[in-house]
This record gives structure tokens, C-alpha cells and sequence, in this order.
């Protein structure tokens, strides 16, 4: 080999070498615009799902303040019930005391009353307190009436004066 031929093969060289260097240079510069790009993205999207992020921490927040807002309303209207029924068990109480005085007073006139009939007669009143009189007048009526009867015929009103009564026979 001729020093030129050498010469020509390390110029060759020189220029191959330097080629790949700059095809490697170009390479990376590609690279990194494209991660550049891709990191910006990335950075938008971060971004924007920060974005909502927050807007999501704020709805809960504000779910939470509501839930708390409805917890305070439900103890509220709980502790209302309470006094309502507590109210209601003493306005019983003092029906309940208002007859045991009546009974006490005249028990004559309380023949076949009972509490569940004084019970019923409480939830007659709220439905109509004018039947509800009534009715007190008429049983209050048909005591009156018996008590007239068994009066009027001499008898005591036992059930064995009653010929007609539970099986007697009339003689």
C-alpha cells in the first residue's frame, strides 16, 4: 500500500468517525426534544389533574360540611321528637291522673271502662273531639239508664237476680 491509499483509508476513516459522531450528536438532541415534549405534556396533564384534584378535595370538603349540616339538623330534630314525646307522655300522665280522680269520685259512673278504652278515647280526641264527647255522654247515658232499671225493678243488679242472664231460666 502507497502512503496515498493510507492516507485516503484514514480520511475515510475520519470522515466515517466523524459522521457517526454527528449522527449520535443529532440522535440525542432528537431525543431530548422529544422528551422535552413528552415531559411537557406531562407537566400540562399534571397540571390539570391538580386541577381537579382540587376541585375534588373542595366538593368533599363541602360534602363534608353538608354531612355534618345534616348530622347537626337529624340531632336537632331527634332531641325535638324527644321533647315532643316527653311532652306527650306527660300530657298522658296527666289524663291518666284526671281519670284516676273522676274514678275516685264518682266510680259509680266508670262500669265498664278501662284504660284501653281511655287510650282509645285520647285518640278519638285528636281525630274529633266532638264524637268523643259523645261517646262519653252516651256510655255516661246508658250507666245512668241501667242503674235506673235495676233500680226501678228492686233488684241489686247481681247477676243471679237476672232470670234471663248466662243459661237462667225464667220461671
Amino acid at each position: 500500500m502507497d502512503t496515498g491509499t493510507l492516507v485516503l483509508i484514514i480520511v475515510l476513516a475520519v470522515v466515517v468517525i466523524a459522521v457517526v459522531i454527528v449522527a449520535v450528536v443529532i440522535g440525542r438532541r432528537k431525543k431530548a426534544e422529544v422528551n422535552r415534549r413528552r415531559a411537557e405534556e406531562l407537566r400540562e396533564k399534571a397540571a390539570e389533574e391538580a386541577i381537579g384534584a382540587h376541585q375534588a378535595k373542595a366538593e368533599s370538603a363541602q360534602a363534608e360540611a353538608a354531612a355534618l349540616q345534616a348530622e347537626v339538623e337529624a340531632n336537632r330534630l331527634r332531641k325535638e321528637a324527644e321533647e315532643r314525646a316527653h311532652k306527650a307522655g306527660e300530657a298522658h300522665e296527666r289524663v291518666e291522673e284526671h281519670l284516676r280522680r273522676a274514678d275516685k269520685l264518682d266510680p259509680a259512673s266508670n262500669t265498664g271502662r278501662s284504660h284501653d278504652a281511655d287510650r282509645s278515647r285520647d285518640t278519638d280526641r285528636t281525630q274529633g273531639a266532638d264524637h268523643s264527647r259523645e261517646a262519653d255522654h252516651d256510655r255516661s247515658n246508658l250507666a245512668e239508664g241501667e242503674r235506673l232499671t235495676r233500680d226501678r225493678g228492686g233488684r241489686d243488679g247481681s247477676a243471679n237476680d237476672s232470670p234471663t242472664r248466662e243459661g237462667g231460666r225464667n220461671l
